[in-house]
């Protein structure tokens, strides 16, 4: 199975919040990126919105 890479500047914050909601970092995780599918409703979606959002902040893809 393939499992994605998390950049390594995302761990320290991610261990931060799920340690303060005392929960593993992978559960932490799964319920984060479970909330972002079901609000954009697929994988497209989010990456769709992420694009847009990074455009109109300045940025390029």
């Amino acid at each position: 199975m393939y499992s994605p890479k998390i950049r390594d500047d995302l761990i320290p914050r991610i261990y931060r919040v799920a340690k303060g909601a005392r929960v593993p970092m992978t559960r932490w995780v799964n319920q984060v990126l479970e909330r972002a599918l079901a609000d954009h409703g697929s994988p497209e979606d989010v990456m769709n919105d992420q694009q847009t959002s990074t455009i109109e902040q300045g940025g390029g893809l």
